[in-house]
């Protein structure tokens, strides 16, 4: 038999690691010690170490590794592990090569000698929202701020939005009238539903799917002045090879008295160009 200490240094591995893989019944001794706890392996034992040692590589979790070894899973079993496990390395490199993609696009802006941007990007998920939507011309929805447009209304019917209120500009042939935007508040679908009786038509509920990609920047000073947020949004999608795939966002953080101080967030739904 082995002192833990010598089958460590065999198997190339930390005491402390076999003590825990004892603890889980991942790789028990063969002899313990009544008297002083001290573990005793064999020689036989170091290719169940081995194996252990080689789905470790794979990136599978021992719980993974406890059912492979003790529970005999069947070979479908463990080739549907692996295949998840490929996934999910197959995502990571996917996610990384990206994130090079956009330190490069970086890098070169630097090397040019352009300043750091005005405005940084973001690429996030987004979830579903449920609430009502007011349809406005842009020249109406920009006469006046267009938080003031549907905020009125939801006071008048003593409605809290719960969440930021939005404007979505519509880009789908079927949406009339040309250059029209959604003014979108963020309810509860008991709100939506009343909203939508009580306005007579004026508030419409509707649904915004989740979307998985979102390209995300942020606007400090009036809402007027936006459009270089937009012209930062479709840079950075040229840059790392992006499409939008949906209708533009502008979310109001932000709206105190002076609009000069108001925070917006502008949003690009986007996926990867193939």
């Amino acid at each position: 038999m082995l002192k833990i200490r010598d089958f460590a240094r065999l198997g190339e591995v930390s005491m402390t690691t076999l003590r825990y893989y004892d603890e889980i019944g991942l790789l028990k001794p063969i002899h313990v010690d009544p008297e002083t706890g001290y573990r005793f392996y064999t020689i036989d034992q170091l290719p169940q170490l081995h194996r252990i040692l080689a789905f470790k590589e794979l990136g599978l979790g021992l719980t993974q590794i406890v059912k492979i070894l003790d529970e005999g899973i069947s070979p479908d079993a463990l080739q549907g592990m692996l295949r998840f496990r490929q996934a999910q390395l197959q995502q990571q490199i996917q996610s990384e090569h990206e994130q090079l993609v956009r330190i490069e696009a970086r890098l070169r802006s630097l090397e040019q000698g352009s300043d750091m941007p005005n405005y940084d990007v973001v690429l996030k998920a987004v979830k579903p929202i449920t609430g009502v939507s007011l349809l406005l011309t842009t020249e109406v929805a920009y006469r006046g701020h267009w938080v003031d447009m549907i905020d009125a209304m939801l006071k008048r019917y003593r409605v809290k939005p719960n969440d930021h209120l939005l404007v979505l500009h519509t880009q789908r042939e079927d949406e009339p009238p040309p250059g029209s935007v959604e003014i979108v508040a963020p309810v509860d679908e008991r709100d939506a539903a009343t909203l939508s009786t009580k306005s007579e038509g004026q508030l419409t509920r509707c649904e915004l799917p989740a979307v998985p990609y979102m390209a995300s920047t942020l606007h400090q000073g009036s809402p007027a002045l936006v459009m270089p947020a937009y012209q930062a949004l479709g840079t950075w999608m040229e840059n790392n090879a992006y499409t939008i795939v949906g209708p533009r966002r502008k979310i109001c953080l932000h709206r105190g008295e002076n609009l000069d101080d108001a925070l917006t967030e502008i949003q690009f739904p986007v996926e990867k160009l193939t």
